[in-house]
């Protein structure tokens, strides 16, 4: 993901339903975007192509020591301040 000054998106559970409607919709649109699912494979494909504005995550909203994971590790790769 590029860095900019423009608002990132965070949105859960992009792997069905809602939440991947949200994420297509969302980087169609050409906002910044971090998709997450509880397997990151699930949510690779909304990024193929856009990976100047979007960011696949794993993560698992229920489990603290997942969500500590995503943040650590990608920290770096969403800017916008």
């Amino acid at each position: 993901m590029q860095a900019t000054n423009s608002p990132v998106w965070l949105i859960t559970g992009c792997s069905t339903g809602f939440g991947r409607e949200l994420a297509e919709q969302t980087i169609k649109r050409g906002f910044n975007v971090v998709v997450t699912a509880r397997d990151v494979q699930k949510v690779a494909d909304l990024v193929q192509g856009n990976e100047q504005r979007a960011l696949a995550l794993a993560l698992d909203v229920t489990d603290s020591a997942s969500i500590d994971k995503a943040v650590s590790a990608r920290a770096g790769k969403i800017r916008h301040y």
